[in-house]
């Protein structure tokens, strides 16, 4: 067990319950909060290739960016184009090797990715040719209402300070911008006997991950999450893996364009076209799944 740091909720309670060997529970809002110290420099190098592989059992990032384009990218683009058609400012906080700023990109959208390691930033560049800054989003030289969209994809669980840095997010959106956030999700009425009686995929997100994972949130505390940032319609939506949760986090109600509007905005270019083709192999092959079935039936895998 990492050395412990018994950390408050996010939401400022302190005297939380236990729940595992390595998180305690908040019931006032109903988070898992970790035990473990903060260690910002294990973002380097080494997490995206070593770590990957040794202790998640995972492909690593060069595997991963090829993986994850056709599968993950294919279905978070899916979810927003019918949200936010290009084109649109796009940020992507923790965008890892890029690859969804890219296709953000081919689809249309003024795209830009954030990352703590300046190797994955240049990764990202040589890989697929896009904007990835290096170091926290706190540092970054964006004024107030650069964003129509700010995208956070297993990023929440890792934040230290959760509250600061998306309230820091909250003024780089637009009036009218919104959150997408994917997020290992916590399911209240679970024990954690009972999470290990069924050897659930959640487990993975907490054993020998809480140095990582410092917030596990519930539907409840992610709705009460983002009511305190100004953002409390949550519209959720099916996430890629089964142990996440994937939602949009808006001031209001986000209209919602048809199949033909969309199909209009990607076959306007030619680029366009070719993002089209790509969504349509994904949503009509069974084959899409075939990474989901492998981490569900492989034990040791995950989705740090």
């Amino acid at each position: 067990m990492a050395d412990l740091d018994e950390r408050a909720c996010w939401c400022g309670h302190s005297d939380l319950e236990a729940f595992s060997p390595d998180y305690r529970v908040c019931r006032a809002c109903g988070t898992l909060v970790s035990r473990a110290r903060h260690s910002p420099e294990i973002y380097g190098k080494d997490y995206w290739t070593e770590r990957q592989t040794a202790h998640h059992g995972l492909p690593d990032i060069r595997q991963r960016a090829r993986l994850d384009l056709p599968e993950r990218c294919a279905h978070w683009l899916a979810r927003l184009l019918p949200l936010k058609l290009p084109p649109a400012r796009i940020l992507e906080v923790g965008c890892a090797h890029g690859a969804y700023v890219a296709l953000l990109g081919w689809a249309g959208y003024d795209a830009v990715g954030t990352e703590m390691s300046p190797w994955v930033a240049q990764f990202a560049d040589e890989t697929f040719g896009v904007k990835v800054l290096a170091g926290p989003i706190e540092k970054q030289d964006f004024e107030a209402g650069s964003f129509d969209v700010i995208v956070l994809n297993d990023v929440l669980e890792h934040l230290p300070a959760p509250v600061d840095t998306l309230a820091h997010c909250s003024r780089l959106l637009s009036k009218d911008g919104f959150f997408v956030i994917q997020t290992p999700e916590y399911k209240e009425h679970l024990t954690y006997e009972q999470l290990k009686a069924s050897n659930d995929l959640f487990l993975k997100h907490m054993d020998r991950n809480n140095e990582e994972h410092l917030y596990l949130f519930s539907r409840r505390s992610a709705g009460a999450f983002f009511g305190r940032l100004g953002f409390p319609n949550l519209d959720f939506s099916n996430p890629v893996y089964a142990y996440d949760m994937s939602f949009v986090a808006s001031r209001a109600k986000l209209p919602v364009s048809d199949d033909a509007a969309v199909s209009a905005a990607l076959s306007s270019r030619p680029m366009g076209r070719l993002v089209q083709a790509l969504l349509d192999k994904a949503l009509e092959s069974a084959d899409r799944l075939w990474a989901i079935r492998r981490l569900q039936d492989t034990a040791g895998r995950g989705n740090p």
